[in-house]
């Protein structure tokens, strides 16, 4: 019985480091998300917006393959919570956004910020 309650609380340690493992490597790429997303800011170049895109599928996809439960968690809007998928399609949605405006080179800095801190605070939402 005392050996049951000692691998299973292994097992607990185990399963909590795995976690906080997950947690920080997913901390790690969302502030090199935001370290992109200002330079992008910065200089809209073709070049920084494919590496902002790039990180913004990396931090998907790890976040998506750390086994978290995503598609239980809800987003910041108050009507109602969007799954996991839905989650990616607005994120998917904003890229495009971002890409006509390095494009279109029309707007100015603030929008391009806006929509840089709206896709960084859905993937943060991912994983909170």
């Amino acid at each position: 019985m005392a050996e049951n309650r000692l691998a299973d609380s292994f097992a607990n340690v185990i399963r909590k480091s795995q976690v906080k493992m997950q947690h920080d490597a997913l901390n790690q790429l969302i502030s090199r998300v935001d370290i992109q997303g200002q330079k992008l800011a910065k200089q809209k170049t073709l070049e920084n917006l494919r590496d902002y895109k790039k990180l913004v599928k990396q931090f998907i996809g790890e976040a998506l393959n750390s086994g978290l439960q995503l598609s239980e968690k809800q987003s910041f809007h108050s009507g109602g919570g969007m799954k996991t998928h839905q989650l990616i399609e607005v994120i998917d949605k904003k890229l495009l956004e971002l890409q006509d405006e390095v494009l279109a080179n029309e707007k100015d800095s603030i929008d391009l910020l806006e929509l840089i801190g709206e896709i960084k605070g859905l993937l943060i939402n991912l994983y909170m």
